[in-house]
């Protein structure tokens, strides 16, 4: 870790103190309770200069790294993801701040408080992915997430005429055999919501069926995508065919 991350990592806590307090914190509990989102706003998560480091690491890990996509998934109706990322194992790789911020300490235990939860690492390959819809039409189709808590990064994000609008349905449940979006989408109210660059937002993504809406140009939405396991998962495994299916494949 050179000294200017280590630096910000170490005011990480104190911003992280002095930005949440317990009224705020109590605010955010009820809204991720009945919604499954919360937004941070600009600085607010993490300092400026900390995000910056983020989203300089996200472009270089793109130009260097990234795979094209364009997949339909069988287990969430055969919704599509076009879009280009880099991988777990590439960040990992050939990165250094996210996944300092994925391990984090102070993040995972602000998150832990909103979302009532203990959030524990999930699997590796699921911690982080960088995601980059750069065409007109470009998507990621409404899906669940195999884990409980997800944290997006807006790297870079145009103006809302353009699309990549986030799009959610709470308190859903994935049957990976029928998941019945279409339905999902009948009997529901679609909550909306629109991000500028440098937002953050948390999502209770493995109850909340969400999508990013076509881009309708060539702007580009570029967003980190760190992700989380809960220590009360009962589960005695979890499937991994979605992010298998569309995100896991060696660079071409």
């Amino acid at each position: 870790m050179n000294n200017i991350l280590l630096s910000l990592m170490t005011e990480l806590e104190e911003h992280i103190s002095k930005v949440f307090t317990s009224k705020k914190i109590a605010k955010y509990k009820e809204d991720f309770s009945k919604n499954g989102y919360v937004k941070f706003s600009v600085g607010e998560l993490v300092p400026a200069e900390l995000f910056t480091l983020i989203q300089k690491e996200c472009f270089e890990l793109l130009e260097a790294h990234s795979i094209r996509r364009d997949v339909e998934v069988s287990s969430t109706g055969n919704s599509k993801r076009t879009m280009s990322n880099v991988t777990a194992q590439a960040i990992r790789q050939y990165g250094q701040v996210i996944d300092s911020i994925y391990n984090s300490a102070e993040i995972k235990g602000l998150l832990s408080q909103i979302s009532q939860d203990q959030l524990v690492s999930c699997w590796e390959d699921e911690h982080y992915i960088i995601n980059h819809l750069e065409q007109s039409g470009d998507t990621h189709g409404w899906h669940w997430g195999d884990y409980p808590s997800t944290l997006i990064w807006i790297i870079d994000a145009p103006s809302i005429e353009h699309g990549g609008v986030l799009q959610c349905i709470p308190h859903t449940t994935w049957n990976k055999s029928e998941p019945q979006i279409d339905q999902y989408i009948i009997d529901n109210p679609i909550y909306s919501y629109f991000h500028e660059t440098g937002e953050v937002y948390f999502l209770k993504s493995d109850t909340t069926l969400h999508r990013v809406t076509p881009m309708k140009s060539s702007k580009q939405r570029i967003i980190l995508n760190t992700c989380w396991g809960s220590k009360f998962d009962t589960r005695d495994s979890v499937e991994h065919e979605t992010m298998l299916a569309a995100f896991c494949e060696e660079e071409a």
